[in-house]
């Protein structure tokens, strides 16, 4: 008995350290390198962290993203509002500068659709001359005639000569081409200021005026400061005819009554109404003013206020002298100080330009013309200022003019 406890006592505790062994054995192979500290091991919580700093890191950087747009937002949002301030500020300079724009671009406006009109002019008149030029076949075929019919028969050489086509009714040349420019003041109704447009155009001879047609004369028309009708009216083609012919220009120009006293005819009697001598017996005198007074000299402003007061006795002389400035240079010329009823372009200008603009009169700027050229029927040289001050009184807008 005493044997089995010392056994026991020896050797009873080996089958209790072998399955203890076989633990140690195992846990360290599971858990061999790794260090634990409470419920993590250390390559765990290491790796947490290293996740931590990363994602801390991305947030600041995403915060110094949004910091970074919003000062630039917020840039943008005081540029844009000094822009705003600068656009009202810009649109009410604008807004008081439009009125005297568009006043002083009416008479450019005008000169420029003059100039477009004598372009267009221009431009179809030389179309029609390149269609009526005449086929370079004609010269093509009249060669070899000539060298056939040249050695046999010398009778033949003058016909070339009698064939030889006479020199073109040119309208427009480049410069006076045949020798020194003919006086076209010679004919009546052309001065300085329209021979100077002529020769701006290409005319500088008799012979160029004598060859226009009716088609001539619409488009030079088109193209000169003329009223329209004055051409024809004056007979510019047919005393140009008679120039160009050699025709004296006093003869064309001088009344008949030297012509009649040349052939022998009577003459009026004495003591009538146009004789030189009264029924005693003395020289007639011309008529003027007496004690040898001279007859006093009017301005351009009493001139154009005289012709305001033909249609309105209570009209203001400082109403009338502001529509005066307000015309400026179109009174400079005598054709553009006239309004031509009988042109729609330029009673279209007037609507559109000093109706419209000017008055703003919207609805209705052609009637207030229409109506004007009307009152002013009985005179053919309607005054631009007269024509003017009856337009703003006809739709209330005299006070515009200090009426």
């Amino acid at each position: 008995m005493e044997n089995v406890l010392s056994y026991i006592t020896c050797f009873g505790w080996l089958p209790l350290l072998l399955p203890a062994l076989l633990g140690l054995l195992l846990g360290w192979l599971l858990f061999r390198g790794k260090k634990v500290d409470g419920d993590l091991s250390i390559e765990g919580e290491g790796a947490l962290r290293a996740e931590a700093d990363s994602l801390r890191a991305r947030v600041r950087e995403l915060e110094g993203s949004v910091a970074s747009r919003d000062t630039e937002v917020s840039g943008l949002k005081s540029k844009l509002a000094a822009a705003a301030a600068g656009a009202a500020a810009a649109a009410a300079v604008t807004s008081k500068a439009a009125p005297a724009a568009e006043e002083a671009s009416d008479d450019d406006t005008y000169a420029l659709e003059w100039r477009n009109r004598y372009l267009a002019a221009r431009v179809k008149y030389l179309e029609g001359r390149l269609s009526e030029a005449p086929a370079p076949k004609a010269k093509a075929k009249a060669a070899p005639k000539a060298k056939v019919k040249a050695a046999p028969k010398p009778k033949a050489e003058p016909k070339p000569k009698a064939k030889a086509a006479p020199k073109p009714k040119v309208l427009y040349t480049d410069g006076p081409t045949d020798g020194t420019p003919d006086d076209l003041k010679l004919i009546k109704g052309i001065g300085p200021k329209f021979e100077k447009d002529l020769h701006s155009k290409g005319i500088y001879y008799f012979r160029q005026i004598g060859a226009w047609k009716a088609a001539d004369v619409k488009m030079v028309e088109g193209v000169i400061d003329s009223i329209p009708g004055r051409i024809k009216r004056d007979e510019w083609v047919k005393q140009a005819k008679g120039l160009a012919k050699g025709a004296a220009p006093k003869a064309m120009k001088a009344k008949p009554a030297t012509a009649k006293k040349a052939k022998g005819k009577p003459g009026p009697k004495p003591g009538t109404k146009l004789g030189a001598k009264t029924k005693d017996g003395r020289v007639r005198q011309k008529p003027g003013p007496k004690g040898g007074a001279k007859k006093p000299v009017m301005s351009a402003e009493d001139k154009y206020y005289a012709n305001v007061k033909k249609y309105d006795d209570k009209a203001s002389r400082d109403t009338v002298k502001a529509i005066i400035k307000h015309c400026g240079v179109a009174l400079r010329s005598r054709d553009s100080s006239l309004v031509a009823c009988s042109d729609a372009t330029e009673t279209a200008t007037v609507a559109k330009n000093f109706v419209g603009k000017k008055l703003g009169v919207k609805d209705g700027a052609e009637d207030v013309v229409k109506a004007v050229c009307q009152e002013m029927k009985g005179e053919r040289f309607k005054n631009r200022v007269t024509f003017y001050y009856l337009c703003a009184k006809n739709t209330g807008k005299l006070d515009m003019f200090g009426g």
